[in-house]
């Protein structure tokens, strides 16, 4: 039986991606004969195991965590207002040029002996680290040298071209800072996991190392019972300056106001952290206002319920020349078998991939009012004659079973 530590930010009762990811392929490894144990930060000490699998939380300083999310948390969670104060903006610089990789894991040294410790007491095989925050790769960094241990860095994001980290300005001394960082983990980890193809090119100009594509996936299921009463356009997760849909919202306030059908059938709901200035765009929306459904927040194990409800689903794209990730609710739309709308202004190679491969619309420019009038209107009339159908195809190869033999392959090559 091989033995795994991973090290993981996310995992206790957080629904993130962060923790997703990694939690959905432990349950399929864990069914290939692997003995798996997860350290991740939370508010308390405290060890757990269960069928092969071990949770270590280590308490992270409460007054230097408090200060950390108060300050950072819309930041930290990918939440780029285009009305962010003078004081976010401020605080997001801070961070960017002072704290490197990041600030997010206190107690490093007592962590990596404690970590240390355990890896040679229990004989671990292979370690893995995910991030961001990328303070989980200095911590691997650290075990590497002093153990030797097989490592395995996973980057679920971009370090250096990341649009989050783009967007708190770095300095230019602050990016060689970052950039020394990351060609160290990659240069030091034995190989390297990515979710996106276009962020295994942009590595592989930087390390020979080897690395390899595991995207992310879906364990969703979709209902094929369920009957659309209302044309339901739903959109899950982070909506901000970089996902702004100025051009969608002004389309849907205009087909509500001149097609009495279409208002008295439609409905718009979002489910996520979403920015104040698309909020604001909405109330001053006479018509969509009124069709509007937001809800902040939506237990993961509830969400499968909303998509089942939704018509269309809408797949917002950070609208930057830089396409390195692969958006985590693309996997789940396109094993809902739902129609989706998707938008952003540049190529995205994984993105369009899957759109093609699954037989969904083709992704359409943020501001192509005509184009995108032109989907509802086809949508809705499909709606409407009853000939709004799931698109039925096998999704095999987006299950986490799926991936996680793959990561076998890899972990054995």
């Amino acid at each position: 039986m091989k033995k795994i530590f991973l090290i993981s930010y996310y995992w206790k009762n957080d629904n993130s991606v962060g923790k997703l990811r990694w939690y959905n392929l432990i349950q399929e490894l864990k069914k290939l004969n692997y003995d798996i144990t997860v350290f991740s930060i939370g508010k308390e000490h405290n060890i757990k195991r269960k069928d092969n699998l071990t949770e270590i939380e280590w308490k992270n300083n409460r007054f230097l965590d408090f200060i950390y999310r108060k300050n950072f948390k819309n930041y930290s969670k990918g939440v780029v207002d285009s009305s962010s104060n003078l004081l976010i903006r401020f605080l997001s610089w801070i961070r960017v040029n002072f704290f490197y990789p990041d600030g997010r894991i206190f107690n490093l040294r007592k962590i990596e002996n404690f970590i240390i410790e355990y890896i040679i007491k229990n004989d671990i095989n292979l370690l893995i680290t995910t991030s961001p925050p990328h303070s989980t790769q200095l911590l691997g960094q650290r075990i590497k040298k002093k153990t030797n241990i097989e490592w395995i860095s996973d980057y679920r994001d971009p370090y250096l071209s990341w649009d989050i980290l783009l967007n708190m300005k770095p300095l230019n001394i602050s990016k060689k800072i970052h950039s020394n960082f990351q060609n160290q983990f990659l240069n030091g980890s034995d190989k390297i996991i990515v979710t996106n193809s276009e962020l295994k090119k942009e590595f592989s100009s930087l390390t020979n190392n080897q690395i390899e594509v595991i995207h992310n996936g879906s364990n969703y299921y979709p209902s094929n019972n369920f009957i659309n009463k209302k044309f339901i356009l739903s959109y899950f997760g982070l909506l901000n300056k970089l996902r702004d849909p100025k051009t969608l919202i002004d389309v849907l306030d205009d087909l509500l106001k001149t097609d009495k059908f279409f208002y008295e059938n439609f409905e718009f709901h979002l489910y996520g952290d979403i920015q104040k200035t698309t909020l604001n765009d909405i109330k001053n929306k006479k018509y969509l206002i009124q069709k509007t459904t937001i809800k902040n927040y939506m237990p993961n194990n509830k969400i499968s319920k909303e998509i089942d409800s939704s018509s269309i689903l809408l797949l917002l794209l950070n609208n930057t020349k830089i396409q390195n990730t692969t958006p985590y609710k693309l996997f789940d739309y396109l094993v809902s078998e739902k129609n989706i709308l998707t938008l952003g202004d540049y190529p995205s190679g994984d993105v369009d991939h899957l759109l093609k491969k699954y037989k969904r619309s083709k992704r359409l420019n943020y501001s192509d009012n005509e184009s995108i009038r032109g989907y509802l209107i086809k949508m809705f009339e499909l709606y409407k004659n009853k000939k709004l159908k799931n698109i039925k195809l096998d999704y095999s190869e987006l299950r986490y079973n799926h991936l996680a033999k793959k990561l076998d392959r890899i972990f054995n090559s």
